[in-house]
């Protein structure tokens, strides 16, 4: 299995596609930067226009750092997993907006609720309660 593609696709008598992902490490979030050094409320002068000209120079300036933190905190999920015995589950939907579900699983039972996952999806109902599984909840993003 890999994180790159699904272990799982169907689609559900709704019509909807899902992707079913199952993967051992697990990157948190981070907070957003606020790179806007001035607001500019939506006055267009060539003052506003020099402002935004140089807080997209500290947007780019800002991408170093953020992207070194974004891989340090992959190494630290990587050696994470080397010990860990959790795996996650996501089942994925893109239609009509992104939205996703999220269980944690042991290896012992990562197939059986890979299975329990794909079964009440194909049947038209997104699960919450799984055997051997905790739900860890429900995303929606406008992406």
């Amino acid at each position: 299995m890999s994180v790159f593609r699904p272990a799982v696709r169907l689609t559900a008598p709704d019509g909807r596609e899902w992707e079913i992902y199952a993967y051992k490490v697990s990157v948190g979030d981070r907070a957003e930067w606020d790179t806007d050094l001035v607001d500019t409320d939506g006055v267009y002068t060539a003052a506003g226009a020099g402002l935004a000209l140089v807080n997209g120079v500290v947007w780019l300036v800002t991408l170093v750092p953020r992207l070194l933190m974004r891989l340090f905190d992959a190494g630290v999920a990587g050696v994470r997993t080397l010990r860990s015995d959790t795996w996650t589950i996501e089942a994925i939907t893109f239609m009509p907006q992104r939205q996703s579900y999220v269980w944690r699983t042991t290896t012992e039972h990562r197939g059986q609720v890979l299975a329990q996952v794909e079964g009440n999806l194909a049947r038209g109902y997104v699960p919450q309660q799984l055997r051997n599984a905790t739900y860890l909840g429900w995303r929606r993003s406008a992406r």
